[in-house]
């Protein structure tokens, strides 16, 4: 997880302090370890439906992160399990700091970044690159375009850009309600921050309920079925094993979505013991 997840990353994730009074590499250590944390807890420890790392209100934080959630530490000596409120904000990987930091700028949020590590990193899907000499630049606010839904607006009318930018920023922006660090936020330049959208079909309205959506998406199991194989295989699947993938994807699902499960599918099959075999 810590590879296929890029939570690596955050050993070298900056941000402006001036912007971000919360930065420090130390928050950037315990996001990590609260990610690794809590998901080694559904995987491992309880062995529970793999699409709970998306909506379990479970996790583990320290008094940094506490801070950061503006919630009360669990434990002022270290990270202890604790539960998120009921009527709280952020539910499940995409609403802990790591996520949330590691996909934005240094001085502010990105609906970009945001949304493609969910396309690439959650669902698998390919999104390709700009083309060349392409304007991707975000224009500054103003009283006409306070917030970042509104100041992306002409990429989305852009026929060069809208193909992937519908793609990522319409999801991204689900998540503008938290800032670059991850902190709490319901207004940008005074103006209250819109955070609902459509993913492949389902609406949603806020973090929250898009972490729902996310949980249920046809493309989340095969996807981290898929990572399992790869990482296990050392080589990514190529188009001729899609008969391996589907069936990997399908045991997953006929596991109640067990994790560990299908690390044992993955270690017994012929085509990780036999290089070649179909199963």
């Amino acid at each position: 997880f810590d590879e296929v997840l890029e939570l690596y990353k955050l050993d070298e994730a900056v941000k402006d302090p001036f912007v971000f009074t919360h930065a420090s590499p130390e928050l950037n250590d315990s996001a990590r370890e609260e990610t690794l944390a809590f998901l080694e807890r559904i995987v491992v420890d309880e062995d529970e439906d793999f699409r709970n790392m998306l909506t379990s209100r479970e996790t583990f934080i320290d008094r940094r992160l506490a801070a950061l959630y503006n919630i009360q530490a669990p434990d002022p000596s270290g990270f202890a399990a604790t539960t998120l409120p009921e009527n709280g904000t952020r539910r499940g990987l995409l609403g802990q700091a790591s996520f949330l930091n590691l996909n934005a700028h240094s001085t502010s949020t990105s609906a970009t970044l945001r949304g493609m590590y969910i396309r690439q990193k959650i669902l698998c899907q390919v999104i390709p690159p700009p083309p060349a000499n392409v304007d991707t630049s975000i224009p500054e606010a103003d009283e006409n375009s306070p917030t970042l839904r509104e100041r992306i607006a002409e990429h989305l009318e852009n026929p060069s850009c809208a193909s992937c930018h519908t793609l990522t920023d319409l999801v991204g922006l689900g998540f503008e309600q938290f800032d670059g660090m991850g902190r709490w936020r319901e207004t940008e330049n005074n103006s209250l921050i819109d955070p609902s959208g459509t993913l492949d079909g389902t609406d949603f309205s806020d973090a929250w309920s898009l972490a729902g959506a996310m949980a249920e998406h046809p493309r989340l199991g095969p996807c981290f079925a898929r990572h399992a194989y790869e990482y296990a295989q050392g080589s990514e699947l190529g188009a001729e094993e899609q008969p391996l993938q589907e069936w990997l994807a399908g045991k997953f699902q006929f596991d109640e979505w067990s994790f560990a499960q299908l690390m044992i599918t993955i270690a017994s099959s012929d085509a990780f013991r036999n290089p070649g075999g179909s199963q």
